[in-house]
């Protein structure tokens, strides 16, 4: 297949589809040309992008995203996603290395995350009707073993074009726990959107159990967190699920922008800092109480021990009305990182980061000593539940001395770094 022009859209709604504009195809680079109407929308594709106007805008580095711009290579799957689509390319006999970038793009459609649409799609037929997650999860395993399963473009369809390395689906619940496809159009009442993660073949075996505890700690500490769930499952420990941020209950859809995508920052290598990434987050929002969030999730990622915190962790959101707003927080889970370190640095430190620290990259952000000082304190006194809290939902005592080993250090860490609390 050769994809030779991709349209973009914003497509909120059914009913509210904003033309964006146009990519193609520069040799190995992709090229974005507006189209002449957006800028009048007083919408914004990515507020690292400056004014709208005229003209081919390049990616500011081609190399971080295959030649792709960062805001359009959010749009793409990552690896269970790359996974899947490479074994059913494989068994009707196309290479993956002959798909472009574009292809990718094309393959998306209108089943990726945000509201970017890309026209024409290519395969763009929705999974429909009722979902049994226990047999998807049999098939996962089937796939990650390498064998030819017949639900190839089934596990496709309901992965859309989620990130991460889990395995996941892309579905609709309701509170009793019933699961069927989330096809994009309007979801039957009592139905929101979800996103249900299995275990993969190097997640321990409670994965799903501890990232519903990290979710209930890090809400415990007042981090904005999206309605989380852990699903039964049969014969083994339960599938962890969160709420589709980047839908409404209304079935609108917003914007989303990665970090990573927003700075067109490789996230796979250890490149920013905290202080970047506030900088980001100030800048886009202009909004100081989504700077003390995320001021109080590094925190959180810090004491714990959540090291996997690179730059597509952290997003934005933007609906019709225009306004960038910090994302909720998502993917907390106990994370050694690349090295057991963290892939932001705090005040220069990957690791052993101290009560100095944190308050050394409060200070550059003129948030004062008072402030930090109690957002510190408040996620430290909910991540010494964090172990209580995991174990009522079932993670397995090998896991839980795992965890408490790691918080223990990095709060007794905290401790003794303590200066005195301001006046």
């Amino acid at each position: 297949m050769t994809t030779p022009v991709l349209h973009v859209a914003l497509a909120f709604s059914p009913d509210h589809q904003v033309p964006v504009g146009r990519l193609a195809l520069d040799g190995n680079v992709v090229v974005f040309e507006y189209d002449g109407a957006f800028a009048a929308s007083g919408l914004s594709l990515n507020p690292a992008f400056g004014a709208i106007g005229p003209g081919l805008l390049h990616p500011r580095d081609p190399r971080a995203f295959r030649g792709l711009h960062g805001v359009f290579a959010d749009s793409l799957p990552d690896a269970w996603g790359e996974l899947l689509l490479e074994r059913r390319l494989r068994s009707a006999g196309v290479p993956i290395t002959s798909l472009t970038v574009l292809d990718r793009l094309a393959l998306v459609g209108r089943r990726g995350r945000g509201a970017l649409v890309y026209e024409p799609a290519d395969d763009d037929t929705a999974a429909t009707g009722e979902v049994d997650l226990n047999r998807l999860a049999q098939d996962v395993v089937e796939v990650l073993e390498g064998h030819e399963s017949a639900v190839l473009r089934e596990l496709e369809r309901l992965a859309g074009s989620s990130g991460g390395a889990r395995p996941k689906v892309q579905v609709a619940l309701d509170d009793s726990g019933r699961a069927r496809a989330d096809d994009g159009d309007a979801l039957p009442l009592g139905f929101t959107s979800w996103i249900v993660k299995f275990r993969g073949n190097v997640d321990r075996v409670d994965i799903g159990p501890l990232e519903t505890g990290y979710a209930e700690a890090a809400r415990r500490a007042g981090i904005d967190m999206p309605r989380t769930r852990l699903i039964s499952a049969s014969g083994g420990p339960g599938y962890f699920a969160t709420e589709r941020f980047d839908r409404t209950p209304e079935g609108r859809r917003l914007h989303m922008l990665s970090i990573a995508g927003m700075l067109d920052a490789d996230w796979s290598v250890p490149s920013i800092d905290y202080e970047t990434l506030l900088d980001a987050v100030r800048g886009a929002t202009r909004d100081e109480r989504a700077v003390l969030q995320m001021y109080r999730r590094m925190v959180f990622n810090v004491l714990a021990v959540n090291r996997d915190d690179h730059t597509k962790q952290h997003a934005l959101l933007l609906d019709r009305d225009g306004a960038w707003r910090l994302s909720p927080a998502y993917d907390l889970t106990l994370a050694s990182g690349p090295g057991n370190e963290h892939y932001l640095t705090v005040n220069g430190r990957g690791r052993d980061v101290t009560r100095r620290d944190l308050l050394a990259v409060a200070d550059a952000q003129s948030i004062s000593p008072r402030r930090a000082s109690a957002i510190i304190d408040e996620v430290a006194t909910a991540v010494k539940e964090l172990s209580s809290i995991a174990s009522d939902f079932g993670v397995t005592r090998a896991t839980l001395g795992e965890m408490r080993h790691a918080t223990a250090g990095q709060l007794s860490l905290l401790a003794a770094s303590a200066t005195k609390k301001p006046h």
